[in-house]
């Protein structure tokens, strides 16, 4: 069905007041979700004073043992000075501990513990300071080595515990809250462009179909009324003007379509960089009144520097993508159900050696395979992966100055077996030892493709199975990684 000049203006209205019923709507979820992160940093905050506080009431009882302690063994006051210096911060600290969780039932109960133990603490260090000062010091050391003191210290130390897991607790919760409101925002920020593109090429091919069917109706047009030249030059001079006002019109609408687009990505980027800079400003300030010098910062880097933030944070994009994909194909690896049964090391580690023989031949390298290998209980496909792992490594860190040569061999215990992985090749200097385990973590030259994740998945399904994996290595020289692995793991499943 052909397009009328109305059918054209209301399809291109209504796709118009969608595009901004949607950037109004994006709009709304995205303060709200800015304001929801916000309120989750406030707690994140108050729950790291908190913590902040129980440590240091706990320091400063400690303090207060450390002088009684002194002035029992000694007589000597000056031993008292920790004692009497932290006696009245113990109570100014207490106050600020339950007014930083006032709002919290179950935190405000555990307060009152702690302050009950603490001042059943303090009780008895004046007790036994007391008697040394009238004079009775056996008096006073008995009271210590009736053991109560320790156990107060205890009790004292089990309540800032509990606050400290508590606080910890909530900073976990807060954190996971804000990193799903991030991830809500950057749906919503994806779902707003991919909606708006929509809706501009939906504008587009209205206006393109509008302008083809034109150029069409002018063809025919030309063909029909060939004799009557006259009519079809102005004909063709209406139609040439009604075209070029469609493509003129067509631009506007994209243009206009456009401009919300770039001021959502826009919007978005300027939301979450803004968000680090409120967050350095509530922490510095310890969730006080804030320090207008940090806000005048915070509005400044907000104001100034986001042009220039902006073109790093996406420049970075590319780049999370890839650990964030890294990181999800070890979460899947993770979540896969080991399951045992008998595998013989043998043919597993030389279809391994086999895998990479043509690399070595390239290179000019061999591998060799000790005499005898165990069989052993555990998950096939992850040994695969473990072992596989080791000896591409070992192929792709060979020396170019030297013939490479790899050998695996194995060794048996009575609590299980040891498979190390040797080579020739530049070798690890001794502080990457643990490094080169971590996610993300490479050491050396940087000349081998690779995103630093195969030793840490290494690491993670040996311990998973049950063992471990150490390297011994020198700069230069070579490595060789050590394998060590149960013969029944217990931590695998058994059909």
């Amino acid at each position: 069905m052909a397009l009328t000049e109305i059918s054209l203006i209301r399809r291109i209205f209504l796709l118009m007041l969608a595009g901004v019923i949607s950037l109004l709507v994006i709009v709304g979820l995205t303060l709200w979700l800015t304001e929801r992160v916000n309120d989750h940093s406030d707690e994140v905050v108050r729950a790291r004073n908190t913590r902040m506080l129980a440590a240091t009431l706990l320091s400063l009882v400690q303090d207060m043992e450390s002088g009684q302690r002194g002035y029992l063994l000694t007589h000597d006051r000056r031993y008292l000075e920790p004692y009497e210096k932290a006696k009245p911060q113990v109570d100014e600290t207490l106050g600020r501990l339950k007014d930083m969780i006032r709002d919290d039932p179950d935190g405000t109960a555990e307060a009152a513990r702690l302050a009950a133990a603490i001042n059943d603490k303090i009780a008895e260090l004046s007790q036994t300071v007391a008697l040394a000062d009238s004079g009775d010091t056996a008096g006073a050391l008995a009271v210590v080595n009736a053991d109560r003191g320790r156990d107060l210290m205890e009790n004292v130390r089990g309540q800032i515990n509990v606050i400290g897991q508590r606080s910890d607790a909530r900073v976990r919760d807060r954190l996971a809250a804000m990193q799903q409101s991030t991830r809500y925002l950057t749906f919503v920020s994806v779902f707003a462009s991919l909606l708006i593109i929509l809706v501009a090429a939906t504008a587009i091919w209205t206006t393109s179909r509008y302008t083809r069917e034109l150029v069409q109706a002018r063809r025919e047009v030309e063909s029909a009324n060939a004799s009557l030249e006259a009519r079809v030059a102005e004909r063709t001079a209406d139609l040439t003007r009604a075209n070029e006002e469609i493509q003129r019109f067509a631009y506007i609408v994209s243009h206009d379509l456009r401009a919300p687009l770039v001021n959502i990505v826009g919007f978005t980027s300027e939301m979450e960089a803004g968000l680090a800079a409120l967050q350095r400003a509530f922490s510095a300030n310890d969730n006080q009144t804030p320090d207008p010098m940090l806000l005048e910062e915070a509005r400044e880097v907000t104001t100034t520097d986001l042009p220039e933030a902006i073109g790093f944070i996406r420049a970075s994009t590319t780049k999370m993508d890839r650990l964030i994909n890294a990181i999800l194909k070890l979460s899947r690896e993770g979540r896969r159900e080991l399951r045992s049964e008998r595998v013989d090391l043998a043919p597993l580690l030389a279809t391994a050696a086999a895998s990479v023989q043509h690399q070595l031949d390239e290179r000019g390298a061999r591998i060799e395979l000790g005499d005898r290998f165990p069989v052993i209980h555990s998950d096939r496909l992850a040994l695969e992966q473990v072992f596989g792992n080791l000896v591409d490594n070992a192929v792709k860190y060979l020396s170019a100055d030297r013939p490479g040569h790899i050998r695996i061999t194995a060794k048996e215990d009575l609590s299980g077996v040891t498979i190390e992985v040797a080579d020739n090749g530049r070798g690890i200097a001794p502080n990457d030892h643990e490094r080169i385990f971590e996610l993300f973590r490479r050491a050396g030259t940087q000349d081998v493709a690779g995103e630093g994740i195969g030793l840490a998945h290494v690491r993670a399904l040996v311990r998973r199975l049950g063992g471990d994996i150490t390297v011994d290595s020198e700069l230069g020289k070579g490595s060789r990684f050590k394998v060590r692995l149960p013969r029944y793991s217990r931590h695998v499943y058994t059909e």
